[in-house]
C-alpha cells in the first residue's frame, strides 16, 4: 500500500497493516474522493477518530468482519488531509487494514522532520478523558485529545506512543510490565521485537509508576503478590528499577534527550514520595540529557479530562521549548 504516512509502530506487509498502539496515525492526502478503507478488528473494540484537515469529524469502530468504511467524501476537488487516529490501546484489539481506495488522487506525504516517542500508562493513552460522568468509562478514551497527541500537534512532530492503561514499571493490574513491553513491535507477542535503529526519536517522554503507586496500596492484589510477594517495595529498590529502565532506553537511544515526567494524578500530590524517587534515579544516571518534569495534581477524582490533558500538554510544550529539546 503506497502513499500512506504512518506514525507509530505497525506490522506492515505489502498486503496489510496491523495496528495496535494508541496514537497510531495513518494519514492520506487526497484530491477528490471518496476515500475508503477496508478494515477488521479481532475484538471489535478498537476505536478510531477521523481527522479531516486538522478537525475531528467522527469516529469508527471496526467489526470482526472485513468491511469497507468511508473516511471522507469531499464535495470538491481540492487537496484534503485525512487521518485515521487510534483512540484506545491494544487491550481493545488488533485492527488490520487490507485496502485503500480513493476515486481521486492519493498523493505522497512528506514526513515531519522531528519525532517524539512516549512511554506511559492510561494517562498517556488518554483513558476516559471524554467521560463527563466521572465514571471512568474506558469507552470514552480518545488519544487524539491526550496530552501526548496534543503535544505532538503543538510542536508539529511525528509520534510513537508505547502505552497501555494499567501498566506499571514494577507491577501492573495484569501480568505485564513496561520493561517487558517497551521493545515489542506487536505488544501481544513477546517474540515480536521492535528494531530501534529503524526510527531514532528526537525526544523521549516517560510517564510511569502511577499504577505502581496504587498497587503498593493494594498489597493483596494478585499481581502485586506475584511480582513483589508479601512485602513492601522500598525506596532504594524503586529508584534502582527506574534507573534500570532509563538505562535500557539510553542503550537504545544514546544521544536522545529524555524527559521523566510524573502526574497529573496523585503520584504528583504533595504527600507522594515518588517525585524524589524519580529525581534520585535521574541523579544516579549522571546524564545531563535526562530531565525531570512534574505535572500539577489535577485529576483528583478520576482520570484526567480533556481539559486537564490540555494543561499537561501546555506544561510539556513549554518545558520542551525552554530547554530547546525539539
Amino acid at each position: 500500500m503506497e502513499n500512506i504516512y504512518i506514525q507509530g509502530r505497525v506490522e506492515q506487509s505489502n498486503e496489510q497493516i496491523k495496528i495496535f498502539w494508541p496514537g497510531t496515525i495513518l494519514t492520506f492526502k487526497i484530491n477528490g474522493g471518496p476515500l475508503k478503507v477496508q478494515l477488521s478488528d479481532d475484538l471489535g473494540e478498537s476505536r478510531y477518530s477521523i481527522i479531516v484537515d486538522g478537525k475531528e469529524i467522527e469516529d469508527i469502530q471496526p467489526t470482526e468482519n472485513k468491511e469497507w468504511y468511508v473516511l471522507y467524501a469531499p464535495k470538491d476537488k481540492k487537496d484534503h488531509t485525512v487521518e485515521l487516529h487510534r483512540k484506545n490501546d491494544f487491550s481493545k484489539g488488533t485492527s488490520t487494514l487490507y485496502a485503500v481506495v480513493c476515486d481521486g488522487d492519493l498523493d505522497e506525504i512528506k514526513p515531519n522532520k522531528k519525532h517524539i516517542e512516549y512511554y506511559g500508562n492510561s494517562i498517556s493513552v488518554g483513558y476516559a478523558n471524554e467521560d463527563t460522568t466521572g465514571n471512568d468509562d474506558s469507552y470514552f478514551t480518545n488519544n487524539y485529545w491526550a496530552y501526548t497527541s496534543q503535544t505532538s500537534r503543538a510542536l508539529n512532530t511525528e509520534q510513537t506512543i508505547i502505552a497501555r492503561s494499567g501498566i506499571g514499571l514494577m507491577v501492573s493490574w495484569f501480568d505485564l510490565i513496561m520493561p517487558e513491553l517497551y521493545d515489542r513491535l506487536n505488544p501481544n507477542d513477546k517474540k515480536s521485537k521492535w528494531d530501534f535503529s529503524k526510527k531514532i526519536p528526537d525526544l523521549v517522554v516517560i510517564n510511569l509508576m502511577q499504577n505502581d503507586k496504587w498497587l503498593m496500596q493494594n498489597p493483596d492484589n494478585e499481581n502485586f503478590l506475584k511480582r513483589i510477594g508479601r512485602r513492601q517495595l522500598e525506596g532504594e529498590e524503586i529508584i534502582e528499577k527506574y534507573s534500570q529502565f532509563l538505562q535500557g532506553i539510553r542503550l537504545k537511544y544514546p544521544n536522545t534527550p529524555i524527559i521523566c515526567t510524573l502526574g497529573c494524578m496523585d503520584i504528583s500530590s504533595k504527600s507522594s514520595v515518588f517525585p524524589e524517587y524519580v529525581k534520585s534515579a535521574i541523579h544516579y544516571m549522571r546524564d545531563d540529557q535526562i530531565y525531570y518534569l512534574e505535572y500539577p495534581f489535577l485529576a483528583k477524582l478520576a482520570h484526567p479530562s480533556v481539559e486537564m490533558h490540555t494543561k499537561m500538554s501546555q506544561y510539556l510544550v513549554e518545558f520542551i521549548r525552554k530547554h530547546q529539546l525539539i
